[in-house]
């Protein structure tokens, strides 16, 4: 029986190939809209041999940019990066099998689902050590499993893994791994290189995830006595950091420098944070348009974890807390809080790395007696079946926002449930 996570782990292997392949019947339509804006660099690096020969599908999303006769993305490279071993693998294997070699056909998008698959799982063992450190094996089970299955992680693994938000979870995973890694090891030069090389990797994939780097640096500054003096010996290992996680810009500042003549470019035009004086909270967090709670209500467990240990802040609860409300800020102050079609709030998929803790901090305190182990089982199975459905119903529905979906839609979708 003690090897039993490792078994669940390998049998998780073959499942998640095979929901990942169920949930794409039609994988020719994965590379689209946003997936394709992160993916494009690929087969126009790989390919076409540049951007202005590149063939895209969705032209209304990508378009010329205007003065020249370069396809543009406004995304940025950190998703794209992480998706070429599997491009390439793809592209290999394309002619062999008999497919189009022109990074379209489905072989690219089979590609993309083992890349979706593969950073789910290494975001999970990635976790599991940090969990386990701290919490009983069920616990780590129950709050890594929660996660997976009750929230939209399971989405945008297995039904949109072109989107760049798997890539994100397995880069906070790594982010925490590292964290916990030198508040034992301060000295290992190798772990101060790839925390600036995680932590550049994360903002590149998108810019608004730099708010989690908030949490290494708090723990920092608990575990640390003498800050000057910590500072002063390490100066060689913060260069080598800060090194690292410029280098993964590179080929962003190079791709700018391409299209535009500048090295740095805003690439959002007429977009921004228009309702930072009056942020959308509630409908951020409740609304009927992709409401992260009311579609993923199983987060009110690690949520509650986290306010539970505000007091005693062994896990860096307090740094977790303004992580999660800076985050929500933002996300409530840009022009579409919604963030488009997307199944519940998308942007706190990556967040999910984080709230693993405090998940299990709860799991480890309702498994203590019988009658918590009862209703941590009977809610989190719940959570699960709804979150499930939900995704699966939407897959075939979807969008749920615009001005014709409301709670009267939302309501009729939890009726269907039960």
């Amino acid at each position: 029986m003690q090897n039993w996570p490792r078994l669940l782990f390998l049998l998780l292997i073959p499942s998640a190939i095979f929901l990942s392949f169920n949930a794409n019947r039609y994988p020719d339509k994965l590379i689209w809209s946003d997936m394709e804006g992160y993916y494009v660099y690929l087969p126009a690096t790989f390919i076409y041999g540049g951007f202005d020969k590149v063939q895209v599908r969705d032209k209304d999303y990508l378009k010329v940019l205007p003065g020249t006769n370069k396809i543009y993305t406004k995304y940025t490279c950190g998703a794209a990066i992480l998706e070429a071993p599997f491009f390439l693998a793809a592209h290999a294997l394309s002619g062999p099998l008999g497919y189009p070699s022109d990074g379209h056909s489905a072989i690219y998008s089979y590609g993309l689902m083992m890349a979706g698959v593969f950073y789910m799982l290494a975001g999970l063992l990635l976790l599991w050590p940090v969990v386990r450190r701290h919490f009983s094996r069920a616990s780590t089970t129950v709050a890594l499993t929660g996660l997976l299955f009750g929230t939209n992680l399971y989405y945008y693994t297995f039904f949109q893994p072109a989107m760049s938000h798997v890539y994100g979870f397995f880069l906070f995973a790594a982010l925490l791994w590292l964290t916990e890694r030198l508040l034992a090891d301060t000295g290992n030069k190798w772990y101060w290189a790839l925390l600036g090389l995680v932590a550049g990797w994360l903002v590149l994939v998108r810019p608004t995830n730099g708010v989690v780097l908030l949490y290494p640096l708090y723990r920092w500054w608990q575990e640390t006595r003498d800050k000057k003096a910590f500072l002063r010996s390490h100066i060689p290992h913060l260069a080598l950091a800060a090194g690292f996680g410029i280098m993964i810009f590179i080929p962003q500042l190079l791709y700018w420098k391409y299209m535009t003549g500048n090295w740095i470019t805003w690439s959002y035009t007429n977009e921004g944070f228009i309702y930072w004086k009056a942020p959308k909270l509630f409908k951020v967090l409740f609304g009927a348009w992709n409401g992260w709670i009311l579609y993923s209500p199983i987060v009110l467990f690690p949520l509650a974890g986290i306010f539970m240990g505000l007091r005693r802040d062994q896990l860096g609860e307090r740094g977790m807390l303004a992580v999660m409300a800076i985050s929500t800020y933002l996300f409530a102050s840009w022009w579409a809080w919604w963030f488009g079609g997307a199944f519940g709030h998308r942007c706190y998929v990556e967040f999910y790395a984080l709230l693993a803790l405090p998940f299990a901090a709860v799991a480890e305190k309702l498994l203590r007696r019988k009658a918590g182990m009862a209703t941590l089982a009977v809610l989190c199975a719940i959570c699960i079946y709804a979150n499930l459905e939900f995704t699966y119903h939407y897959s075939v529905s979807a969008p749920w926002d615009g001005q014709n979906w409301t709670y009267e839609n939302v309501w009729g979708e939890i009726r269907r449930l039960f």
